[in-house]
């Protein structure tokens, strides 16, 4: 029996982007909701995030959904960490954050921003703790904290699952996402894993995919295969001409790859490369 990889974009967005309780499950488990706090429902957004000046760029994120108290929240599986990935995800939450206001409300009347960031990579190594949970707050008292935005990155790589009885709901779904991966699959599958019934139905969705969802998946491997070789581009080109220009270089050789292969959109080969639409278009 096959499972295809949850962290891939197509099987990510297909569990997370299409079925709202398993999105309501995840979102309780990593923000770590209890009682009457948790979240009992979402609206799905568009993932696309418009920028609210003309000439900016906007950005595309994996899942992006509301509750009923408003508040907002994105999702996003990274595979690999770079340097400006922080700075990204703060940059979308805080895009996501200004667009809440209208002109001549009161700002009390702002809702939060959530940003939630599954790492398939480790940038924290001086630490075994995997879960990072950043707010505003006062350095000198920290528990003074600036409702508004709150990131929180989770390092899959680092996490070890435990043999005891009662699980957590986020221990079962990081479980869950770092037991299938490009080689194995089902004996990595326990019990525990299929008494949750939220989990049991992300896991069935592993299961099939359509031929178009079977084509996303294989260009997502053509996409991790390109990055790797492009990581040593940029490094090669980056000693002879310069870190940015040599990084930009190889993002649209990456680009030009990417759309002769033929199998992806502009959005995804934007989203792959971090370069404008209509520059990939004159490629």
């Amino acid at each position: 029996m096959q499972y295809y990889d949850p962290k891939t974009d197509v099987v990510f967005k297909k569990i997370f982007g299409a079925h709202k309780n398993l999105t309501i499950s995840l979102l309780n488990a990593v923000l770590k909701l209890e009682g009457n706090d948790k979240i009992k429902d979402v609206e799905y957004l568009p993932s696309e995030i418009i920028p609210m000046t003309d000439g900016k760029r906007s950005n595309i994120v994996d899942v992006r959904c509301q509750d009923a108290n408003d508040d907002y929240f994105i999702v996003e599986m990274q595979m690999c960490w770079s340097a400006d990935f922080l700075r990204r995800v703060m940059y979308n939450s805080s895009k996501v954050y200004c667009s809440l206001y209208n002109k001549g409300e009161r700002y009390y009347k702002l809702k939060r921003v959530f940003a939630i960031n599954i790492l398939n990579d480790i940038y924290q190594k001086d630490t075994s703790n995997n879960y990072h949970l950043y707010r505003m707050s006062e350095v000198d008292s920290p528990t003074n904290v600036i409702q508004g935005i709150e990131i929180v990155c989770v390092e899959l790589p680092k996490f070890v699952p435990q043999n005891k009885g009662q699980k957590t709901l986020l221990e079962l779904w990081q479980q869950f996402l770092t037991s299938i991966n490009a080689k194995t699959g089902e004996e990595n599958i326990t019990e525990d894993l299929l008494e949750n019934e939220d989990v049991k139905e992300a896991l069935e969705l592993c299961r099939n995919l359509t031929e178009d969802e079977q084509r996303q998946f294989d260009s997502f491997w053509d996409m991790e295969f390109l990055r790797n070789d492009r990581d040593r581009t940029v490094r090669e080109i980056s000693r002879a001409e310069g870190r940015a220009e040599g990084r930009a270089d190889a993002m649209r050789e990456m680009a030009r790859t990417l759309k002769a292969m033929g199998k992806m959109s502009i959005e995804e080969i934007a989203k792959a490369t971090g370069l404008f639409p209509d520059e990939i278009k004159t490629l």
